[in-house]
């Protein structure tokens, strides 16, 4: 079991986030921001792959593919640390509020035991306190 955070929108929309690693963050990068609609943290990772590749561009084939992979291995090690943590952000900045945290086996656990335990019903309804 595991502990996920619960954010709640205004609407009544539910999101849950695991704190801690993320290893699909580590393995896509940019890739997993894009699709998480997190713009700037891929679009950083692009940029400054891109622009790490024009700067090595002097150095030979060896030294410039030692270095892009290790920059790499460095910016996924950056995503798989910092992802959650970029999602909770995230979903802070559009209205969310972090309304509880709960231990389930997964996501869909977490948002269904944080319904039943606060009572929301139907997306408009308010928690009852």
């Amino acid at each position: 079991m595991r502990q996920f955070k619960v954010y709640r929108h205004p609407s009544g929309e539910l999101e849950s986030i695991r704190p801690g690693w993320s290893w699909p963050a580590f393995f896509q990068g940019c890739v997993w921001a894009f699709a998480r609609k997190l713009w700037w943290q891929g679009a950083g990772e692009v940029i400054g792959l891109l622009l790490l590749y024009v700067l090595t561009e002097a150095a030979g084939l060896v030294v410039r593919s030692a270095v892009l992979g290790l920059a790499v291995v460095a910016s996924h090690l950056v995503f798989g640390l910092r992802a959650h943590a970029w999602q909770a952000q995230h979903l802070l900045s559009r209205g969310y509020k972090h309304a509880d945290t709960v231990t389930a086996n997964d996501r869909s656990g977490a948002l269904a035991l944080s319904t039943r335990y606060r009572g929301w019903r139907s997306p408009g309804s308010l928690s009852r306190q």
